[in-house]
C-alpha cells in the first residue's frame, strides 16, 4: 500500500457568503457501451441519440461525452511548473484501467498463472490509456498507481509475487472472504470517487465465495479440477448487493476475467478449488461491465480483450434531485438508431440515512487529497523551487483559476471563500502531524476581479520538506461551490532556489 506523510498546510480566504449559491441536486454520471448486432462498438452517436429514463421517467441528458482511448495532446510546460489542466482534458480524451489481482479469492497456483498471464499483456495496452494495478490480499493494496507508462506497470507487476492462502472450510470463512472483498471494492470506489472520466475495473479473481463452502479434501488426496460454482447467492446476496451498490454509485465498470484455464488441476493444499462464477457474473452485467469464463488457455489475450471492452463508449449525466425515496432508481437508456444495443450498470442508489456531510474543511478535503488523480473542477497551476540546507523546504507559487471560483458581487466589492491544502507523500511508511490552520480573509474591487478573472489568483507558500517525501499534492476548495482542484508536485527534481 502507497503511504502517505500528512503534512498539511491551509489557507482560509475570501470570507463566507451564506447567500452563494449552493447546488441542491447531484449530477450522476452513467457509462454507457453501444454495440451493433456483431457486438462491436458503436462510434459516432450524439447526445440526440440517446434517451434517459430513471425510475420510468424522463430525465434531461444534462451532460454528454464520447470517450475514447486516444492520447490527449501533451502540455508542455517550463521546467518546476505544474497544472491539472493536462488531466482535465484527459478527463475526455481518456480512460482509466486497474487490474486489480484479487489473490484473497484465488488458489495460489491460479494467482501464479494469471501473474505470468498479465506480464504477458501489459505491452499491449492501448496507447494512451491510464492504468493502474492494485492487490486485493487481506486489505487492498496499490502496486502502482495510474500511469500511460505501461512498462513501468509491468515492472512493479514484475515484482508481485502471490500468497498462499489457506483451505477455506465452512460458512464462516466463505462469509470472511466475501466481506473482505466489499471492502476491498469499497476502498476502490472512494479512492477512484474523484475521477470524473471513464473507470473500468478489470477483476482477475475466481470470486468470492456465494454459499457455505464444503471442508477441503485430506491431505494426500490427487490433485483437483477447478469446477465452475453457479449456486444462487442466497447466503452471500446481501455482500453482492453491497459491491454493485458501491462500485456502481462511483461509476466503475467492472470486467470480471475468472482466473482459471481448460482442464486446470490445483492442489487443495495451496487454497480452495472453486471458481464462483456467480459472484464474477453478476457484479460485472450489473455495473455495465462483462464476465469472461475462464474457458481459455490464452488468459493474455482474455485480459486484453477486457482492457479493450469499452475503447469506445459514452458517459452521460443528469441531475439527481433530494426527494428521492431511498434504494435503488433504476436506469432505462435507449438508444434511437436502429441495431444499436446498449450496456450500463443497473441504477443509482440512494442511501436510507445519508451520512452526514463533514463541517471540518480538512475532513473534506482529506479523501482528495489522496485521491487516486488529481480533481480538476478548479485550474490550478503551480510552479515550486527548492532549497537545500540544513532544514530544506519548497517554495510553491500558486496560480488559482478564479472564473472557477464562486465569488458574490456585494456593493462594490468582490467576497467568496476558499481553502488551500497542500500534503507530501511518500512510499515510506512515515506520518506527520498537521501544520495549524492559518485563516484569513480577503475582499476585492471591480478592478481586482478583472484582473484576477484575467491572470488567475496567485498565492505563496513555503514548506518545510520531509524526509522522505517523494510528492507534494496541492489543493483548492471553493466554499461557495465545494469544486476542488488539486495539482501534484515531484519534489525529488525541481529547481533550485
Amino acid at each position: 500500500m502507497r503511504h502517505l506523510i500528512f503534512f498539511v498546510f491551509a489557507v482560509l480566504a475570501l470570507a463566507q457568503d451564506e447567500s452563494i449559491f449552493r447546488t441542491t441536486t447531484q449530477l450522476v454520471q452513467i457509462d454507457v457501451a453501444a454495440e451493433d448486432k456483431d457486438g462491436k462498438p458503436v462510434a459516432g452517436l450524439t447526445k440526440d441519440d440517446f434517451e434517459l429514463f430513471v425510475g420510468k421517467k424522463p430525465q434531461e441528458i444534462a451532460t454528454f461525452t464520447a470517450t475514447s482511448i486516444a492520447p490527449a495532446a501533451p502540455i508542455t510546460l517550463p521546467p518546476g511548473t505544474f497544472s491539472n489542466k493536462q488531466a482535465a482534458t484527459e478527463v475526455t480524451q481518456g480512460r482509466y484501467t486497474v487490474f486489480l489481482l484479487d489473490w484473497r479469492n484465488t488458489n495460489w497456483q491460479l494467482q501464479s498463472w494469471a501473474h505470468q498471464e498479465l506480464l504477458k499483456m501489459l505491452s499491449k495496452l492501448p496507447e494512451g490509456s491510464k492504468a493502474a494495478l492494485y492487490v486485493n490480499n487481506n486489505g487492498l493494496q496499490i502496486a502502482q498507481e495510474f500511469t500511460s507508462d505501461h512498462e513501468l506497470i509491468k515492472a512493479k507487476a514484475a515484482t508481485l509475487w502471490g500468497q498462499l492462502q489457506a483451505p477455506e472450510s465452512g460458512i464462516d470463512a466463505a462469509e470472511l472472504a466475501a466481506k473482505q472483498t466489499v471492502a476491498a471494492f469499497q476502498a476502490v470506489a472512494k479512492h477512484l470517487a474523484g475521477i470524473s472520466g471513464q473507470k473500468v475495473l478489470i477483476w482477475v479473481s475466481t470470486g468470492f465465495p456465494d454459499h457455505a463452502v464444503p471442508p477441503p479434501p485430506p491431505p494426500g488426496t490427487m490433485p483437483i479440477e477447478v469446477k465452475h460454482s453457479s449456486a444462487s447467492a442466497v447466503g452471500f446476496s446481501q455482500d453482492i448487493d453491497n459491491a454493485v451498490r458501491l462500485l456502481g454509485n462511483a461509476n466503475i465498470v467492472v470486467e470480471s476475467a475468472e482466473s482459471t484455464y481448460l482442464f486446470a488441476h490445483v492442489l487443495p493444499e495451496t487454497g480452495r478449488t472453486t471458481s464462483y462464477v456467480n459472484t464474477l457474473q453478476m457484479i460485472a452485467e450489473r455495473t455495465g461491465g462483462r464476465f469472461y469464463p475462464g474457458d481459455t488457455n490464452d488468459f493474455a489475450s482474455t485480459l486484453l480483450t477486457a482492457a479493450n471492452d469499452r475503447a469506445t463508449s459514452y458517459e452521460l449525466g443528469y441531475y439527481a434531485g433530494e426527494t428521492l425515496q431511498p434504494g435503488l432508481q433504476p436506469f432505462e437508456i435507449e438508444c434511437k438508431r436502429p441495431g444499436v444495443t446498449l450496456r450500463y450498470r443497473e441504477g443509482y442508489y440512494i442511501d436510507n440515512k445519508p451520512p452526514a456531510a463533514p463541517t471540518d474543511t480538512r475532513v473534506i478535503a482529506q479523501d482528495v487529497l489522496e485521491g487516486a488523480v488529481d480533481a480538476v473542477a478548479i485550474p490550478l497551476t503551480a510552479s515550486a523551487t527548492h532549497t537545500m540546507g540544513n532544514m530544506p523546504s519548497i517554495m510553491v507559487r500558486l496560480n488559482i483559476d478564479a472564473t472557477a471560483l464562486a465569488l458574490r458581487h456585494d456593493f462594490n466589492l468582490w467576497r467568496g471563500r476558499i481553502a488551500v491544502f497542500a500534503r507530501f507523500a511518500s512510499d515510506e511508511d512515515d506520518q506527520l502531524g498537521d501544520v495549524p490552520v492559518d485563516a484569513g480573509t480577503l475582499t476585492f474591487t471591480d478592478d481586482q476581479h478583472t484582473s484576477l478573472l484575467r491572470d488567475g489568483l496567485v498565492r505563496r507558500f513555503t514548506m518545510k520538506l520531509p524526509q522522505g517525501a517523494t510528492t507534494l499534492r496541492v489543493l483548492v476548495r471553493d466554499e461557495g461551490s465545494g469544486n476542488m482542484g488539486t495539482v501534484t508536485i515531484p519534489v525529488t527534481d525541481l529547481p533550485e532556489f
